[in-house]
């Protein structure tokens, strides 16, 4: 796969260590390459020099879902001969922002950060996000299509992380507001690829869009999403930004930031690469398969549909697979 491999190189590259590159390696399931562990004591480096002085919130976030997925408490983070928790710092941080917000009217950096501080605050579970989830979702059903998309997008991958825990709490109140921001940006995403015949916004903040239509399809059903124009509109670009490859790859893969803290964390370093799956997304066009298991026949009726993205050609085992990925309850 060239996306993959860029990504791989760019890991190796000097300058800043980039957090959403091993984020984005460790979601395709490459945490292993050659430069990767190096990329993360690089990370941990700069953790300790700086969470404490200079990042912002945003950087924070990205550093906290980067340690998420390699398996690494962002609470204990040594290197350099130090320790520092980046949670607690990216908590006071957030909440620095949300107290200037309502100051304000603004965040003190970007409501982009404010929703990438939700997004792994959320996914952490054990910081204090939700009046920063209320402002985020008040501020999408306000603003709307003011924001940027790439802003929508982090917006509605923090808000659909923040949806599931309220939903478990029993805050049902919060759980309505934050699915009606949700349904708004998800629907607009389909709205813009269908206009823009498979890029939602431009090249660069498609690959954001595809992560939060991933994984809000509960929120723009019965609406379907044609999958497979975005993944051939986007891939017909040349991308060689390492920044806009990491946030593309988890899609093409089925996978999200939000997937960031459910990787394997066992002896091995993550899941096994997906290599075949980038490699088919880039060889063919991909088709969206509408797959239907009925029973009439024995024991109790029932009818089971799923909507997958597979490259053009693929075997039914494919589709198969696919769909028990998707949906393991009932495929």
């Amino acid at each position: 796969s060239q996306l993959l491999q860029r990504l791989e190189d760019s890991a190796g590259a000097e300058g800043p260590p980039n957090p959403s590159v091993l984020l984005a390696l460790n979601l395709a399931g490459a945490g292993a390459c050659s430069h990767c562990k190096e990329l993360l004591q690089r990370l941990k480096e700069t953790a300790v020099e700086r969470a404490a002085k200079d990042m912002t919130s945003g950087e924070l976030a990205l550093y906290v879902l980067a340690f998420l997925s390699s398996c690494q408490s962002p609470r204990h983070i040594q290197a350099l001969g130090g320790t520092v928790d980046v949670l607690s710092w990216l908590q006071r941080r957030t909440d620095e922002e949300v107290a200037y917000l309502e100051l304000e009217g603004a965040p003190q950096t970007t409501f982009y950060q404010l929703s990438l501080d939700v997004m792994a605050l959320c996914l952490e579970g054990t910081g204090i996000y939700e009046l920063a989830a209320i402002k985020l979702a008040k501020e999408l059903l306000g603003a709307g299509d003011q924001l940027s998309v790439d802003t929508r997008a982090a917006a509605a991958l923090a808000l659909t992380c923040a949806y599931g825990r309220a939903g478990t709490e029993g805050l049902m109140e919060l759980r309505e507001l934050l699915g009606e921001a949700v349904t708004g940006v998800a629907n607009g995403f389909l709205d813009l690829q269908q206009q823009q015949n498979g890029l939602i916004g431009n090249i660069y903040s498609t690959g954001l869009a595809l992560q939060a239509l991933t994984a809000t399809a509960v929120f723009y059903a019965p609406r379907e999403w044609d999958c497979g124009q975005a993944f051939s509109a986007v891939l017909e670009q040349h991308l060689d930004q390492p920044t806009a490859i990491a946030q593309l790859l988890p899609a093409l893969l089925g996978r999200t930031y939000l997937d960031a803290a459910g990787l394997y964390c066992g002896t091995g370093t993550a899941a096994p690469v997906a290599r075949g799956v980038t490699a088919a997304h880039e060889a063919a066009p991909l088709i969206t398969v509408y797959y239907s298991v009925t029973n009439e026949l024995r024991g109790a009726p029932f009818h089971y549909s799923t909507r997958v993205c597979v490259a053009a050609g693929a075997v039914l085992l494919a589709v198969l697979q696919a769909a028990q990925e998707q949906d393991p309850a009932h495929f």
